[in-house]
């Protein structure tokens, strides 16, 4: 069980609280007492640990990624064991680009490209030191105290230099929604299977959606093969045409047609901060409307076939060693292949499917299917206008200064005025945060807000900076006091004399008074609060003698 190392330690490392769980390996928040930092300590699971083979895998993951020294590529500390528990130590990020997507559906494009930015440049130095990482995605892309983008999980790299029939070319590892087409194909592999991974990662990120998506792993990496994604900015069109070009360019079938370099993909996704609006040259790929709408029965059989060849030598290792999954037969691959081609004419075809799984041949100019939208469009001419269906979200606005940073159930969207018009109904915890002094909270404002299925919301958030108010009583005695109030009633700190230190309070005007047992009271009614500046109040009263 994981909880058998709560509490205890891994050499020097105390194992604080279980964050997650891979295929083999549990992964720990732990703490570093020499350094006085928290640490992510991913240990391998008992039932593999007394296995060599797993056992030298596990250490060769955490000796390539400890290779790559590059700041936006996680950080390993070190590699060890104590008593059965095998482990390494690595940084700590507890925020990622899948915990974003989690409160947000999509996300603004500045702040998309700027991952890519980060991500191309991490893979770029991780490709020229002969490493591949296999399993770009978005719950691989964490995140840094200061915002940077850093790759996690570089454990199913394989070492390009150092090959080894463990990981054999047959073997596909990754996950298969962001499979690169020839990682589907269980080809050989270089760099630029995750700069596709990435665009798929992109993609999601901008969009809200996966490129491809299907009811089993097999049908999402036949799509990877032989299908083209919607266009991004059919889904979401605040994409601009340069950002969408870069991300297509990226999901390439092809390997020589993407970026060649995570360089060059930095240097392309750099370029769209610049000048957005520009589509930057037209590269082979079509969309699915410059496409034909029409696949033919013969292409169809043709396609299914060619993945049925290469489908039985695939295997599957999902999220750093999950279950293996193989196609048993050939025969259970064409059956599949077959299903695939029913499902993709089923829309435009009626032709039927012979004693062998083979699509029966169809006359392309007599689709039922065309006669069937011919037929409903007459019908709902005569009915009169189709209702409109139902909406299945809402809209929500977060108006704020435009130096805040914007935050939706905890999760960093944008800085400044924020607005996504397709959120799921619920409730939201929305806040806006600035830089401020230690002690302002003021600085961070939240609000709760639900929203309804086709509503319109907005919130205005309005975080204040602080101050500080210094006061200084002389002959100060026992019992003495002081009171700060702002103008407006609002603001109310009070306390004991003589302070320690000062009074935290947002910018403004202020009344401040003091006063102590026999003595008369003092007080100044326009005392003036400025942003991260200390005021300093020195005064005397008069007491009895």
């Amino acid at each position: 069980m994981p909880e058998r190392y709560l509490g205890k330690f891994l050499g020097k490392y105390r194992v604080d609280e279980l964050i997650g769980s891979g295929g083999f390996a549990w992964v720990y928040r732990g703490y570093d007492p020499e350094l006085d930092i928290p640490v992510a300590l991913k240990v391998l699971k008992p039932q593999f640990a007394g296995d060599p083979s797993f056992e030298e895998r596990f250490r060769r993951e955490a000796s390539t990624a400890a290779k790559l020294r590059h700041p936006n590529i996680v950080k390993i500390y070190a590699v060890g064991r104590d008593g059965d528990a095998v482990y390494f130590a690595m940084d700590y990020l507890p925020s990622g680009l899948a915990d974003k997507l989690e409160a947000t559906p999509y996300l603004p494009e500045e702040f998309v490209v700027r991952v890519g930015i980060d991500v191309a440049r991490a893979l770029g130095f991780a490709h020229r030191e002969g490493v591949v990482h296999r399993d770009i995605k978005v719950d691989n892309i964490l995140f840094d105290p200061h915002g940077n983008a850093v790759v996690a999980d570089f454990g199913i790299a394989r070492a390009v230099t150092g090959y080894t029939n463990q990981t054999g070319t047959n073997m596909v590892v990754g996950t298969p929604q962001y499979f690169a087409p020839e990682q589907a194909r269980a080809k050989p592999l270089d760099g630029r299977a995750d700069i596709y991974s990435l665009g798929v990662s992109l993609y999601r990120a901008a969009t809200g959606r996966l490129p491809f998506e299907g009811d089993d792993w097999y049908e999402i990496a036949r799509q990877h093969v032989e299908e083209n994604p919607p266009s991004p900015r059919s889904i979401n069109a605040a994409i601009s045409p340069a950002f969408e070009r870069v991300i297509l360019r990226c999901l390439a079938k092809h390997p020589d047609d993407r970026p060649t370099t995570g360089e060059q993909l930095a240097d392309e996704l750099a370029a769209v901060l610049a000048h957005p609006n520009e589509a930057g040259p037209r590269t082979s790929y079509l969309s699915p409307a410059e496409m034909p709408t029409l696949v033919t029965p013969l292409e169809l059989v043709r396609s299914t076939r060619g993945w049925r060849r290469v489908a039985p030598l695939v295997v599957l290792v999902v999220a750093l060693g999950g279950a293996a999954v193989a196609l048993a037969t050939r025969r259970e691959a064409i059956r599949g292949g077959a299903a695939s081609a029913r499902d993709s004419l089923a829309r435009d075809s009626a032709a039927a499917t012979t004693a062998t799984g083979a699509p029966a041949a169809a006359n392309v100019g007599s689709r039922p299917d065309s006669v069937t939208r011919g037929d409903s469009a007459a019908r709902a001419g005569e009915a009169g206008r189709p209702r409109p269906a139902a909406p299945t979200t809402g809209r929500l606005a977060v108006v704020a200064p435009p130096s805040a940073r914007i935050t939706v159930n905890g999760q960093a969207v944008s800085d400044g005025t924020w607005r996504n018009d397709s959120l799921k109904p619920g409730e939201y915890l929305v806040g806006a945060s600035i830089p401020a002094i230690g002690g302002c909270s003021w600085a961070s404002v939240e609000q709760r807000v639900r929203v309804r299925a086709g509503g319109a919301h907005s919130v205005t958030l309005t975080p204040r900076s602080c101050g500080t108010i210094v006061i200084n009583l002389r002959n100060v005695t026992s019992g003495a006091r002081y009171s700060v109030v702002s103008a407006d009633g609002a603001v109310r700190r009070e306390g004991g004399l003589p302070l320690d230190g000062g009074v935290v309070v947002p910018v403004g005007q202020y009344r401040v008074s003091a006063q102590q047992p026999l003595c008369a009271p003092y007080s100044d009614d326009n005392v003036m609060v400025a942003a991260d500046r200390t005021t300093r109040l020195t005064f005397s009263v008069i007491c009895e003698r």
